[in-house]
């Protein structure tokens, strides 16, 4: 059998990904949306919204059922 490789995104390009997603979101005349994600999203969110002022990010996630409000 063989083994299959498992690499992780590089998290610049998960970032942009995300980011990417949340500017199509400001072209869309949506009222309210609701995401549901895991941790590593809500730290690519917030990294979006509040920038990465002091370079650290990975502290910056939801807690388990944590809800979060942004506006666009």
């Amino acid at each position: 059998m063989t083994e299959l490789k498992k690499e992780s995104e590089n998290i610049k390009f998960f970032f942009e990904r995300v980011w990417d997603f949340l500017d199509e979101l400001k072209e869309k005349e949506y009222k309210n949306v609701l995401i549901v994600a895991h941790s590593g999203v809500s730290k690519a969110f917030s990294a979006y919204f509040e920038g990465i002022k002091d370079g650290k990010f990975l502290n910056r996630g939801l807690k388990n059922c944590e809800i979060k409000i942004y506006e666009l």
